[in-house]
């Protein structure tokens, strides 16, 4: 009862930061900047939702595809619609429920395939690891080609925070510091910190991380896993690249903003269910430093959150309509529901 209360006022608690966080985005809008956001919609390239839309069912697939090499080494061979309509059921429930998702579709391909779900619970660890591990690639990549520009930001964001702009050519140095001591500090308190919940939370899920990433040598398709997991990502990238080009007044952004956006806009899909909120806040701010003005920006973070949410909910509902319709029909045709692969 009492973990019950607790995941209650958590669920609540991150409600309440979505709100936030999409009051604070457009609180001090102007009423010409409203109308500046109406006229962008108004006006934007909506045929390219088409595209953006085969790219994200595309990641979704991908994504079925490279989850079913990990049911491989396990003697797994689920049917690929049902792991695809398993996928898509779990990303609409993480829509309402964070981190529910995942055991769901767990529960969801056991009970059509006849699996015990207790065994895809390690093939959710190495999918999560191997994300983890391309979003801080990614991440990296994109602060290395804009090394100036992230500088520059922490300059401007210090300055802000101290209110001296005389301390800007000193503040890269603040912050190296700063890790330097938080690293070495944490180092020296180590034994005293393992005794906190959290920190063995946080420990936990690197070892899992680890584990995830470890398990690679022992994939039977290692090739697949790799392509499939270009693929998710580069679909995640094309798909920011095109929504850009729907607005004639962010048309113009390099390839680097849209690493920036996947990047860190990934952390904001993390933070809160289905990124609301956090997800367009980041990508606001974010599309700002690159000289787009504040209404555009407000605009454009809608539409490139807005499209990837909707696949997920329509996808979603059409997979949980139609995941009973196909099983039973495929049990009719063979005469057995036991998992076969087609």
């Amino acid at each position: 009862m009492k973990k019950k209360i607790i995941n209650a006022i958590i669920y609540l608690i991150t409600l309440g930061v979505c709100a936030f966080l999409i009051w604070y985005s457009i609180k001090d809008l102007t009423t010409e900047q409203v109308e500046k956001i109406k006229f962008a919609l108004g006006k934007a390239h909506y045929i390219l939702l088409i595209p953006i839309f085969i790219m994200g069912i595309i990641s979704h697939w991908s994504r079925a595809m490279r989850w079913k090499i990990l049911m491989e080494p396990l003697d797994m061979k689920p049917k690929s619609l049902n792991v695809f309509f398993a996928v898509m059921i779990g990303y609409m429930t993480n829509l309402l429920l964070p981190r529910v998702g995942e055991v769901v579709k767990c529960t969801i391909l056991a009970r059509y395939e006849k699996t015990p779900a207790d065994k895809l619970v390690g093939t959710i660890i190495t999918e999560r690891a191997f994300d983890f591990l391309c979003l801080l690639l990614i991440l990296v990549v994109a602060i290395l080609v804009q090394y100036d520009l992230a500088m520059n930001y922490m300059n401007s964001f210090f300055n802000k925070v101290n209110d001296e702009s005389s301390s800007s050519s000193y503040t890269s140095w603040y912050v190296l510091i700063g890790i330097i001591l938080l690293i070495v500090g944490i180092y020296v308190s180590r034994n005293w910190l393992t005794k906190f919940s959290f920190i063995q939370r946080i420990k936990k899920a690197l070892v899992n991380i680890l584990s995830g990433i470890m398990s690679f040598k022992s994939m039977k398709n290692k090739k697949g896993f790799v392509f499939h997991t270009c693929l998710i990502w580069g679909m995640y990238m094309s798909m920011i690249v095109l929504g850009f080009h729907s607005i004639d007044e962010t048309s113009h952004l390099s390839i680097n903003t849209s690493l920036s956006v996947l990047s860190f806009g990934s952390f904001g899909m993390i933070a809160t269910p289905g990124g609301i909120g956090a997800y367009t806040f980041l990508v606001d701010e974010i599309v700002q430093l690159y000289g787009v003005e504040k209404a555009i920006s407000v605009a454009i973070s809608w539409i490139i959150w807005l499209v990837p949410t909707l696949i997920i909910l329509l996808f979603g509902i059409i997979s949980l309509i139609i995941l009973p319709i196909y099983n039973n029909k495929y049990a009719k045709q063979t005469g057995t529901d036991t998992a076969e692969n087609i």
